[in-house]
């Protein structure tokens, strides 16, 4: 399973303070622990800061890639302008990942092409011009339209990654049975499928059990990547534990070597 590292996100009041002091070693370190813990990329979320948030995924990216030589980005933005500057600085010895596109129409002319140009992994989000789906059969829909936008103008699938983006279940109890749902139809397109998986919990207390849990639960359903915090001793332990139990854990290596490590619950 692919993991990548949700920690440098300017949602987080520590890394809003740290990307405004410009403090690159707590920067680094946030990094540094990720990678350690079992992420393939680290994303870099710059849009919630005060600042200009050009400027300061400029300073972000200079900064983790001074420091880690090979470390792989998922940019997270919005913002057309700071994923193409990312894109424009970006010279370490890993790969790429732009998060996201949509089937909106604007988005994906404009992303696209970047995508493309910097040969990134993509992920694309299960929504249209309509809003978000309610449906399994929506979000597969959707997932089946973007796919032969990108197949037509040339980007390789094996590199896109959708997300059928799960609702709270505190307000919507529905969402996550659809968005379990959704997961092997994606994958019948010929697809990959990855998710950030902390909006489930919303609104509820011990939202770690909850999040966890749905872990487990998309790992069953056939779930190939997900955003997360890798350091998270229980999310660690169900995403190795739930991988070991659907076979995709040989003789259950991985599964001992996090035992023996101290890794686990």
């Amino acid at each position: 399973m692919l993991i990548v590292g949700e920690r440098i996100n300017s949602t987080r009041e520590k890394i809003q303070e740290a990307i405004g002091k410009r403090d690159a070693a707590f920067i680094v370190k946030e990094a540094s622990k990720q990678l350690a813990a079992g992420a393939a990329f680290i994303d870099v979320n710059c849009a919630m800061t005060s600042g200009d948030e050009v400027k300061d995924i400029d300073w972000v990216l200079s900064v983790l890639q001074s420091e880690l030589a090979d470390i792989s980005i998922s940019i997270d933005s919005p913002n057309y302008h700071a994923i193409d500057r990312a894109i424009k600085i970006y010279k370490a010895k890993g790969s790429l990942m732009i998060n996201s596109i949509t089937a909106e129409g604007s988005r994906i002319d404009s992303i696209l092409p970047l995508a493309l140009k910097a040969k990134a992994k993509l992920i694309a989000l299960t929504m249209d011009d309509k809003g978000m789906p309610d449906t399994a059969e929506d979000r597969a829909r959707i997932a089946s339209a973007i796919l032969d936008r990108v197949k037509k103008d040339g980007f390789d699938p094996k590199n896109l990654y959708f997300d059928p983006l799960i609702r709270p279940i505190s307000t919507e109890p529905e969402q996550a049975r659809e968005f379990l749902r959704s997961i092997p139809m994606i994958k019948d397109l010929g697809a990959n499928t990855i998710c950030g998986l902390s909006n489930v919990s919303f609104g509820l207390p011990n939202r770690k059990l909850i999040n966890s849990t749905f872990l487990a639960m998309a790992v069953y359903a056939g779930l190939d990547a997900a955003i997360l915090d890798p350091t998270d001793k229980l999310m660690n332990s169900s995403r190795i534990a739930s991988l070991a139990i659907v076979g995709e854990d040989g003789y259950c290596a991985d599964y001992i070597k996090a035992f023996r490590a101290g890794s686990l619950i």
